[in-house]
């Protein structure tokens, strides 16, 4: 008889490093599936986070970013190939299947969460793309009990109250946030403890790309780690500073704390 997994076994069979400051947990699509599967099945909150070279840069200056990070039930998955070769290039055994998109993990957790019963709150986008988001994953899984509202609000005002009762209300197992890296952590780290034993996943951007509102990265440009170059081509206004700029203060920062590691061996 096969034993099923708990929340503390997979603590152990997916550990977390610190790679020059920063939390990682490398996993791939599938253990992240197993992972919100397992604390959904036992009632015990986890929250997956993800971090690439921005987040890096966020977690420079945000304080709730990185205590979110900090917490021993966050799993800090992999999303940019650039953090993979920082983890090797720390010791850590990081492999290529580990970079997970958000586009590799949703559809399957939304799957995943329709066949089980799970009710979904999604948490990002604009009015217009949440309308069109979530009417394209209720097309897709009919029985899915899923709600959500706009990540535009005012976390400390009437609409961060109205989307924090409206969440406790419709009593969760999964809340899946898109608001941006730092607030959407922000928010999690403030909201987490009215939802328990809910799971949160940070998603960025996802909804837009199912909503049709920002064209989709070709697969293959995933695969080689180069998705960064079609939205910059796609949209460089808003995307030169973060590709084009943040990277070298962040690769700064790590070669300093590479010296220092050295000098105290």
């Amino acid at each position: 008889m096969t034993i099923a997994a708990t929340p503390a076994d997979l603590s152990r069979r997916f550990p977390s490093y610190d790679v020059f400051g920063a939390k990682i947990t490398p996993t791939t699509a599938t253990d992240l599936l197993e992972i919100i599967r397992t604390h959904v099945e036992a009632a015990e909150q986890c929250i997956v986070a993800s971090q690439n070279l921005h987040g890096l840069r966020v977690l420079q200056d945000d304080v709730a970013f990185r205590t979110l990070h900090a917490l021993p039930e966050t799993y800090v998955h992999i999303d940019g190939m650039p953090i993979v070769g920082l983890c090797r290039f720390a010791g850590v055994p990081a492999r290529r299947d580990h970079r997970v998109t958000l586009l590799d993990v949703i559809w399957p957790l939304l799957r995943l969460a329709a066949a089980s019963g799970w009710r979904v709150f999604w948490i990002g986008g604009t009015t217009e793309v949440q309308r069109s988001g979530l009417a394209e994953v209720r097309s897709r899984f009919p029985g899915l009990e899923l709600e959500g509202c706009s990540g535009y609000f005012d976390p400390h005002g009437q609409s961060g109250a109205a989307v924090a009762s409206a969440l406790v209300a419709f009593r969760p197992h999964v809340v899946l946030v898109g608001m941006g890296m730092g607030r959407q952590e922000g928010w999690i780290l403030a909201q987490r403890h009215a939802v328990a034993p809910a799971s949160f996943f940070t998603v960025g951007a996802c909804l837009e790309y199912i909503a049709g509102a920002t064209p989709t990265p070709p697969r293959w440009m995933g695969r080689l780690g180069l998705e960064w170059l079609f939205r910059l081509a796609a949209d460089p206004a808003r995307f030169w500073r973060r590709y084009l700029v943040e990277p070298w203060p962040v690769a700064v920062a790590i070669l300093r704390a590479r010296r220092r590691s050295e000098r105290r061996r």
